[in-house]
């Protein structure tokens, strides 16, 4: 399957580098220093469940140099859609379908901004991975798991189900509730990324002290009931679920936002507890804890610069 990661950061570096080990024909879009690392020695995984080290990956910032591909994985942050959007038009052909694997719940719609909605499958990926230096990558653990909108049995989106069961520590599943899943993740990752971020500390100590661990849990709470307003009314005890999927990972976790927090990073803070922040307003429900992680982050939301 000819694959682009669009966007070879954590995640879709991640992605990548386990198709590509898997055989598949995958081309990395990235930039600046981590591009000139791919190209030089390749691409690096530190991971518990299997390092990984691509001496030789097809590295470009220049989707012409590519041309077209089955399927793109739209894997770039949150504030770079609308230009990554613009320019993957040499990726596309007739057949082609646009993967989006970004935080939030507004991935699809921006980029059929772009692009006709039918080639834009949305999908939630659970993984956490980040760039701790050019050409490497680190996941810490825990999940390695994308749920892709079936797309009434897109065939495109079947292959690449079928391309991740051949993986190594990637999985992938084509789901008819897609929307839902988008939105669970939503929930979750805006909870743990609120937490770990704001508190400057990792899951693990956060779910052993009573109040930080009662704070994830009402941030978990406020993201449900927010949803229910929004017309997505997620499965009955899915935060005491989301609590213990959250408690299941390593006690070092923290989300990629609370990594980028520590770096200096821009953040994707207005389309987690910022948005959960809007949608409460809009919505009238009540949302102290996601509004404390946003007013509380909002300064370092555009990084050091």
């Amino acid at each position: 399957m000819k694959i682009a990661i669009l966007g070879a950061g954590g995640v879709g570096a991640y992605v990548g580098a386990r198709l590509q080990e898997a055989g598949e024909d995958v081309a990395f879009i990235a930039r600046g220093a981590h591009l000139a690392a791919l190209r030089a020695d390749g691409l690096q995984l530190r991971a518990p469940f299997g390092d990984l080290h691509l001496r030789t990956v097809r590295a470009t910032d220049d989707p012409a140099d590519i041309g077209e591909v089955e399927l793109v994985v739209f894997a770039v942050k949150l504030w770079d859609t609308q230009t990554a959007a613009a320019a993957m038009a040499p990726l596309l052909g007739p057949q082609t379908r646009v993967l989006t694997l970004q935080n939030g719940i507004d991935s699809a719609a921006l980029i059929a901004r772009q692009e006709p909605r039918a080639r834009v499958v949305a999908g939630a990926i659970y993984l956490s991975a980040y760039i701790d230096r050019p050409g490497v990558i680190v996941s810490p653990g825990g999940f390695h798991r994308i749920v892709a909108d079936a797309a009434g049995g897109d065939p495109v989106v079947a292959a690449f189900c079928a391309a991740c069961a051949r993986a190594h520590a990637l999985e992938a599943t084509a789901s008819a509730t897609g929307t839902r899943a988008i939105w669970e993740k939503f929930v979750a990752l805006s909870a743990v990324s609120g937490a770990t971020a704001l508190l400057r500390a990792p899951t693990g100590p956060i779910l052993g002290h009573p109040e930080t661990r009662a704070f994830l849990q009402q941030l978990l709470a406020e993201g449900v009931m927010v949803a229910a307003a929004a017309g997505h009314e997620l499965p009955a005890g899915f935060a005491d679920a989301a609590l213990a999927g959250i408690a299941a990972m390593p006690p070092n976790f923290r989300a990629s936002m609370a990594e980028d927090l520590d770096r200096g990073r821009r953040l994707e803070l207005a389309w987690l507890s910022g948005r959960m922040h809007g949608l409460g307003r809009e919505h009238h429900v009540p949302t102290p804890a996601h509004s404390a992680v946003y007013r509380g982050l909002l300064l370092h939301a555009q990084g050091r610069g």
